[in-house]
């Protein structure tokens, strides 16, 4: 039996599954996500935390953001937030108490030695949170 490999070329289907869900809408992914989870719940969970991004905190209720901004400091979200445009940003800001507000507004604002690196850095922090807090069915993605 030949192994037939077009070009050496692994296909997995899982990865690519997982790899196209990054790109899709938030009610697109939604839909396709309640079409899977009968058929295979694990799949459906994994293809919801694979899709996390920090911009998903976007796409969560208000109350649920809060809930996120509880196991995030300050400094971080402020870092964090420059990835954001700035609706989304006054409307993160808007769900936090004045004095952490005002210190995550000054570290947003504030010129960063390597910027992009940080900003990937604090973003990911809060997208193992939101992940972390998905999990154990504390917010709702």
């Amino acid at each position: 039996m030949e192994n037939d490999n077009t070009g050496s070329v692994f296909i997995n289907g899982r990865a690519q599954i997982l790899e196209m869900f990054q790109y899709l809408e938030p009610e697109e992914r939604e839909r396709l996500i309640k079409q899977i989870r009968p058929r295979n719940p694990q799949l459906a969970e994994e293809i919801i935390e694979t899709s996390i991004t920090f911009n998903s905190m976007l796409n969560m209720d208000d109350s649920d953001i809060t809930k996120v901004l509880q196991y995030i400091k300050a400094p971080i979200l402020g870092v964090a937030l420059k990835s954001l445009n700035v609706s989304g940003q006054r409307r993160v800001l808007s769900l936090c108490d004045r004095e952490y507000a005002e210190k995550a507004f000054q570290v947003m604002n504030t010129r960063l030695s390597n910027e992009n690196r940080d900003v990937e850095r604090a973003c990911s922090r809060v997208k193992s949170i939101i992940s972390a807090l998905s999990k154990k069915k504390m917010i709702r993605l």
